[in-house]
């Protein structure tokens, strides 16, 4: 529950947690994401408005039309993947943001690196 937050409070909370999110719309277009110095490449500022698809390579494009597919019709609320790029460790979480209705209203996508994930554990 929200009370009275500011556009600006909010974002500055999202910025400090040890994780990298961004909200794709129910329409597929990226509407948010947090700061990310220091913890990896992040969503870059042209992205924003834009269909997630075009924010992605080529090739990865069919496994986030999958992914959405799958958070918008239900088939999972969540999904995770991990990967392993340069020697380091990746994980990407898409959790379906519904409302208390159940409808569809997008999905946050949550990726943490191998620092953060370790940290991850240690307080888990």
């Amino acid at each position: 529950m929200i009370y009275d937050m500011t556009q600006e409070q909010l974002a500055g909370m999202l910025d400090v947690l040890p994780m990298e999110l961004a909200f794709i719309d129910a329409d597929d277009k990226v509407r948010f994401w947090n700061r990310t110095e220091g913890r990896g490449p992040g969503w870059q500022p042209s992205a924003l408005g834009k269909p997630a698809q075009a924010c992605h390579q080529d090739s990865s494009v069919p496994a986030v039309n999958s992914i959405l597919h799958k958070l918008k019709n239900r088939a999972r609320d969540v999904v995770e993947r991990k990967v392993t790029s340069n020697g380091e460790e990746k994980r990407f979480r898409w959790y379906a943001v519904r409302d208390a209705n159940g409808r569809y209203l997008g999905t946050v996508e949550v990726i943490q690196y191998g620092t953060e994930i370790a940290q991850d554990s240690e307080h888990g």
